[in-house]
């Protein structure tokens, strides 16, 4: 398969999230006066190129997922006596390394979204609980479908190649290694605009997912600096 690879626009999308799609998930209630109105645009602003670079993955991701699976359900839909297990891996290697280039390329873009080096300027209310924008909810939702899509791929896949060992022994490690740039990128959203993760938090919950951003958060790191903000009580929804 030839892959297709190309920036993400830096162009944001016209239309935004709902905001009854982030309320209905028990979305933040609170004012935004904690933030002055430079303080809102900054963060809108960020958010938005975010957006951009999560959705355009997402774009590239959704497709490769689905050729992930269909390719491994047609395994399975095999007589046994007709599995080639070394064919399978063939088809389904590449499309696991380019998920892998994808969420590479992300990781990267997400680190050069800062060019006003809000990282390490990084101020407390950016972790407070406050009422999401539009901006904010549409960073959020982006970043649940690639979770939702990528990691429950992964997770399925796994499962499913449990029946078949020599599949297993090649792909597994490729599967294994995805969660690294996924853990990343989504760290490294919750270090430039931390409540967005709150906010994500909600949504998985709704989906029983909450479980997994809370293992990013503890892998990447977050946690601990949460604490030391004086911030722990952020992670429990």
């Amino acid at each position: 398969m030839t892959d297709v690879m190309h920036q993400p626009s830096p162009v944001p999308h016209e239309q935004a999230v709902p905001h009854d799609s982030v309320s209905s998930a028990g979305g933040p209630a609170s004012s935004v006066a904690d933030r002055t109105p430079e303080e809102v645009k900054a963060d809108n602003a960020l958010a938005e190129r975010l957006s951009a670079i999560i959705e355009d993955a997402n774009e590239r991701l959704i497709p490769l997922c689905n050729m992930i699976r269909k390719n491994i359900e047609s395994f399975e839909r095999q007589k046994e006596e007709d599995r080639d297990e070394a064919e399978l891996v063939k088809q389904v290697r590449p499309l696991i390394e380019q998920v892998e280039r994808v969420l590479n390329e992300t990781n990267g873009a997400v680190k050069g979204a800062d060019p006003g080096n809000r990282l390490s300027n990084k101020a407390k209310r950016n972790m407070q609980d406050h009422k999401a924008t539009p901006e904010e909810q549409r960073l959020a939702e982006a970043l649940k479908t690639l979770l939702q899509e990528v990691q429950g791929t992964i997770d399925w896949a796994k499962d499913k190649l449990d029946s078949f060992p020599k599949a297993k022994k090649d792909l597994g490690p490729l599967l294994d290694a995805l969660g690294q740039p996924l853990t990343q990128i989504v760290g490294g959203v919750g270090l430039l605009l931390a409540g967005v993760l709150n906010l994500l938090g909600k949504l998985l919950s709704g989906l029983g997912l909450d479980s997994l951003l809370k293992g990013i958060i503890s892998a990447t790191g977050l946690a601990s600096i949460y604490k030391g903000l004086g911030l722990d009580k952020w992670l429990k929804y």
